[in-house]
This record gives structure tokens, C-alpha cells and sequence, in this order.
């Protein structure tokens, strides 16, 4: 029997789309029989297999239109035990039509069954809002992965995503669980990166997978090339990234402990809401020049070392960091140099100040 796998997030430019094709292209080369659905009316993940032919072939939409003497006849792509359900823009027409959300849609039920016990995995890739065709599909997958960029605002957005998880176990699929957290374009030369990864792995800790994708310019070209980075360049660093995630679900499959602790939803959700309420960590602002003056070129760094918050947001001016984290940020706007961009970290420690750092980046590394 196959696993169902939807990769979604609510946000935007996170990565779903690629790694929906390079994880499903990957798990192929592992000789496991692989389904991509395209669930995003965009059809970004239909466009990177290029002008495949197939009159025949079921669209994502024909998933929500399922009678039982039908055959469900998905395209074969140009990679060995890989397979596509395309979608078309006339998928958002569903949206219109006012079907209720939430495990209602009987269709779309019967054609997961239909399919799940021909492919070793299936993998869906969800638009970037939680509508009525994302949470359909929640409702009948076995797990979510849930790409988060390695930037500005990683977290943002993700307690509705959480929330609409947890309704949907608790009221309609009580085996959908969380597959892992994948960090996405992550770029170890900046500081701010490890800082972000810090703080993913503080919330949800071994949800995270040990496989991050970093940035990689083959990856996008292999997609405006209508190729999986497979095809494209399996030597590149992106290319194993994603053979190596593929690798670390399979392992976490077989890995019953481990695989478990993805399970217990409830707990997970409980813990991070006591350990964070997943808004904004950092926010840009410049230095509150009503406010006591900070020579950022001196040593006054230390004099910041055990400040509270409040201290701070008298400093700095009021800050928009998540009250509850340890780590703040600032932008530190300087008009003095129009080539650099100055970031100052807080790292609290029973709330107050215990490390200060400043990077400076040039514009063009930013």
C-alpha cells in the first residue's frame, strides 16, 4: 500500500513545487513507483514535465469527478516509475462551485483509494492557501511536509496552516500526521541562515528532517529546462540533497520509533503552542533616534549584555520581534553607507541580554 505525502505550506516561494518533483523524481531513482498530483490550478509542477501527450490521461480535476467504472489513467513521464496527474486552470472552478471544505468530497476519496496501492508514494503538490482543494486533499493523505524557507519570516502564516491540521485529524483523517519540517534555500555562508535554522529546530525540534535543501541555481534551471534536477544534473549538490531526503523518509518509514513521533499530532501542536505562538520572529526596523543614541562602530555592544526586552524597546524604539523568542533582530539602517546592510542579533537568556552580535552584509550578498 502507498503512502500519501501532500507538501504544503501557506506561503509562497518556499520551495513546494520543486520539491515536489525532485523528491517524487528522487524517490523514483530509489526504484519506488512514484505519483505527482499537481493540486495548484497554476500547474507549475504540470509546465516543469514539459508538453507531455496523453489525450487519455485524468487531470487533477477528473480526481474530484471519480465513478467507480472509470479508469484513473495518469501520464507517464520521460523518468522511469514516474507519473503525473496534470492539472489545468479550470481546477480553480471548484473553488466557485461552494462544495464545503473538510473530507466531504466522496469523488476525490474513491480516486486516492483507486490509486494508493499501485505507487509506493504520491505526492501532492498543494497551492499556497488553504483552500477547498488543498484541504480535501489533507483529508485523505497520510502525512505533510511542510517546506519552510530559510528567510525572513520562515514562520509566518504556519499556525493557520497548524490549525487547519489539527481540525482536519481531530474531525476528519486521525492518521494524518506530519511527515517532517524540510528547510529550504538554506545558504551556509550567511549567519542569519544558521540563526533561522535555530530557531525551526527549537519549534519543532525532531519533526525537523536532517535534509536541508540549499540554494541552488541547477535546481531552478533544470525547471525552466522542463527537467528534474535528476535529469538535469544528478552530480550537483541539489540533486543530492534531494536523493538524501528521499533516503531519510524511506529510513524514517521503516524506522517505527521514529516514524511515530510525526504521529502524535495533538502533542506536537500542544508543545509548540506552549513554546511559541509561530509569528513573526524578526522584523526590519531602523534605530528610534528619539531614543538614547548607540555607536554602532565602538565596543558599547557589551553594554547591552543584561538589558531586559523592556531595556531594549526603550533603546531601539518598540521592537516587533516575537516577545517570546530568545533571539531578536534588528535592521540597522545607516545612510551613511548605501552599500551595506547592518543586522544586530539579541540572544536572551531568562530574558535578558546574554550575547550580542552585528553582521554587516553588502547589498548584493542580501
Amino acid at each position: 500500500m502507498g503512502r500519501i505525502i501532500a507538501i504544503a505550506n501557506v506561503k509562497g516561494g518556499v520551495g513546494k513545487t520543486t520539491t515536489s518533483i525532485n523528491l517524487a523524481a528522487s524517490f523514483a531513482v530509489l526504484e519506488k513507483r512514484t505519483l505527482i498530483i499537481d493540486a495548484d490550478p497554476q500547474g507549475n509542477t504540470t509546465s516543469s514535465f514539459g508538453n507531455l501527450q496523453n489525450p487519455n490521461a485524468t487531470s487533477t480535476l477528473g480526481l474530484f469527478n471519480f465513478y467507480k467504472e472509470n479508469k484513473i489513467e495518469p501520464w507517464a513521464t520521460n523518468s522511469s516509475n514516474l507519473y503525473l496527474v496534470p492539472t489545468t486552470i479550470k481546477l480553480a472552478n471548484l473553488e466557485i462551485k461552494g462544495k464545503n471544505l473538510y473530507g466531504t468530497n466522496h469523488d476525490l476519496k474513491l480516486s486516492l483509494e483507486y490509486l494508493k496501492p499501485k505507487y509506493d508514494y504520491i505526492i501532492i503538490d498543494c497551492g499556497p492557501s488553504l483552500n477547498f482543494i488543498t484541504t480535501s486533499f489533507l483529508c485523505f493523505a497520510d502525512s505533510v511536509i511542510i517546506p519552510i524557507q530559510c528567510e525572513y519570516y520562515a514562520l509566518h502564516g504556519l499556525t493557520n496552516l497548524f490549525s487547519v491540521i489539527k481540525t482536519i485529524n481531530k474531525n476528519y483523517n486521525p492518521f494524518l500526521s506530519i511527515e517532517g519540517v524540510l528547510i529550504t534555500m538554506y545558504d551556509k555562508r550567511l549567519n542569519f541562515s544558521t540563526l533561522i535554522v535555530n530557531e525551526i529546530i527549537k519549534n519543532f525540534q525532531s519533526l525537523v528532517f536532517s535534509t536541508m535543501i540549499p540554494r541552488n541555481v541547477k535546481l531552478s534551471e533544470s525547471q525552466s529546462l522542463e527537467k528534474t534536477i535528476i535529469e538535469y544534473d544528478a552530480t550537483c549538490i541539489g540533486a543530492k540533497k534531494y536523493l538524501s531526503l528521499a533516503s531519510e523518509i524511506i529510513e524514517n518509514n521503516k524506522n517505527v520509533n521514529k516514524f511515530n513521533l510525526g504521529k502524535n499530532l495533538n502533542q506536537i501542536l500542544e508543545e509548540s503552542n506552549k513554546n511559541s505562538d509561530l509569528s513573526a520572529i524578526f522584523e526590519e526596523l531602523p534605530i528610534n533616534k528619539s531614543r538614547e543614541s548607540f555607536n554602532l562602530y565602538s565596543d558599547n555592544f557589551n553594554k547591552l549584555k543584561g538589558l531586559n526586552k523592556t531595556d531594549i524597546s526603550n533603546i531601539f524604539g518598540e521592537s516587533f520581534n516575537d516577545k517570546h523568542s530568545n533571539v531578536w533582530m534588528y535592521r540597522l539602517t545607516d545612510n551613511g553607507n548605501l552599500f551595506q546592510k547592518k543586522y544586530l542579533y539579541l540572544y536572551f537568556e531568562n530574558n535578558k541580554v546574554e550575547n550580542v552580535s552585528a553582521t554587516y552584509f553588502k547589498k548584493t550578498d542580501v
